[in-house]
């Protein structure tokens, strides 16, 4: 009794790579074959890119981003914050980092009349060292650095004295800010105010820029020494304060998250804060991924040009085989047989071939 596989596999051999096989059919199998191939190695490629490019982008943003934001629903100062029994209990836990914020929407002014909006975020001379430390180690191991691109990581530059501010590089270029400059920060409730009357503001001297690489930092905030400055927006309704959880483990948020809201707190992780971001980068790894095996299900259209083709050239053999007793459905299997081995191959190839190449 004739073997299914090995006789699919001699007719592979002998009718499609062989020179009895012709040259029409032979050029027309390692096309497919090469299609097949080029398309997996694309698909695994671009995935293999785009998971290292998420890899990333989830590095830099935990870099800057607290693990879990907690405030209560009625407004309260940081002090009343610091207080509170549930952060008294959280900063006595190992291995948990938990430290006060205050968040104030200003608008900036400066000595050349330019104005943009900002987002001030006061925190504590440990949470900003924190912070220089991770953004530069991620963003070192990326790219090689300048002096202007990232402030220089010491205790000095962590330690903002009153009235000094650390300010993202995109916000500085896009206003004309260097180190050393002096800005006015302004509450935006202050275009409120009626015609004549003077707005609250603070003056502050740009310590430091910052880069992070990640667009919602580098553009829009500046970080200054909580309870240092912007005083005198003490009382602005735009001013929202809470404190902030890094834990061991980024990613096991849930227990604790619970545990607080159980009390009656806000509470969003970095995974709620960001989930815009992360769902476009899920979409457009699902986007890329499918239009790529697509690409590569069409070329495989090409393996059934290629079995019409082998059928129709060796109709005498087909004839032989029935005649030594293969039935017309085992003949169909026979020759389904060698469409698989052939885009096995290509598939195998392209697999080895995206590997290698994403490993390099």
């Amino acid at each position: 009794m004739l073997s299914p596989m090995p006789l699919a596999w001699d007719l592979f051999k002998h009718y499609l790579l062989s020179r009895r096989a012709g040259s029409l059919i032979r050029t027309v199998a390692w096309l497919c074959m090469a299609g097949v191939a080029i398309g997996v190695m694309s698909l695994v490629i671009v995935i293999s890119v785009m998971n290292g490019f998420n890899d990333q982008i989830r590095k830099r943003l935990l870099a800057v981003e607290p693990h879990l934001v907690a405030s209560f629903p009625s407004r309260q100062s940081a002090d009343e914050v610091k207080g509170s029994k549930l952060y008294q209990d959280l900063k006595s836990r190992p291995g948990v980092q938990t430290d006060l914020f205050e968040n104030q929407d200003v608008i900036i002014r400066t000595v050349d009349g330019n104005f943009g909006g900002a987002i001030a975020r006061g925190v504590e001379a440990e949470t900003l060292a924190y912070i220089l430390r991770e953004t530069h180690s991620v963003v070192s191991a990326g790219r090689p650095q300048t002096s202007i691109d990232t402030p220089p990581i010491s205790e000095e530059t962590a330690d903002l004295d009153q009235g000094q501010v650390l300010i993202g590089i995109d916000l500085a270029r896009a206003l004309g800010i260097f180190e050393g400059d002096t800005i006015t920060l302004i509450a935006p409730e202050a275009l409120l105010l009626p015609p004549g009357e003077a707005p609250p503001f603070e003056r502050a001297t740009v310590k430091s820029l910052l880069t992070t690489n990640l667009a919602d930092i580098d553009e829009k905030v500046i970080f200054y020494g909580r309870g240092k400055s912007l005083v005198a927006f003490r009382n602005s309704p735009s001013r929202s304060s809470g404190f902030e959880i890094r834990l061991p483990q980024p990613e096991n948020f849930q227990p604790l998250k619970n545990e607080i809201q159980a009390k009656g707190w806000n509470v969003e992780s970095w995974v709620d804060r960001n989930s815009s971001l992360f769902f476009a980068l899920k979409m457009e790894k699902f986007a890329m991924g499918g239009f790529l095996a697509l690409a590569g299900l069409i070329a495989s259209f090409s393996i059934v040009t290629v079995l019409v083709l082998l059928m129709t050239q060796k109709r005498k053999d087909i004839g032989l085989l029935m005649g030594l007793g293969l039935s017309p459905a085992k003949t169909q299997a026979l020759f389904i047989r060698v469409g698989l081995i052939l885009s096995a191959i290509g598939i195998g190839t392209g697999l080895v071939l995206g590997v290698v190449i994403s490993l390099v």
